[in-house]
């Protein structure tokens, strides 16, 4: 018996070891308090409800989610963007050349291998 609650003792404490370094790793929190229509907080109760996962993720979860989500998709566009306008800054002679190198790789691409 002594054996065995030794060995659950030891495990327990791997265990907590472990979730510990799990929570060193999240992102700080803030308290904030907003106030919603009731069609968002709808909305966030829906997605929060059919949310694949733990079916106890917090609305404030799915709420942070999205706006990490937005967040991404913005630096994503910015990027973009960036991108545009620096194909759309170059030189006619230059943008004929990257039209050409486009339309080869388009073609290697296509033909595949072989």
């Amino acid at each position: 018996m002594v054996d065995i609650t030794y060995h659950m003792r030891k495990d327990m404490r791997h265990r907590k070891r472990i979730s510990r370094g799990a929570e060193s790793k999240r992102t700080p929190k803030e308290r904030r308090t907003f106030t919603l229509s009731s069609e968002s907080i709808a909305l966030l109760r829906d997605l929060c409800a059919a949310r694949p996962g733990s079916p106890r993720k917090s609305v404030s979860a799915v709420l942070d989610d999205l706006l990490r989500a937005l967040d991404k998709q913005r630096k994503r566009d910015a990027v973009d963007q960036a991108v545009t306008s620096f194909y759309d800054g170059l030189p006619e002679p230059a943008q004929a050349e990257e039209k050409e190198w486009g339309e080869f790789s388009l073609a290697q691409f296509l033909d595949g291998p072989g």
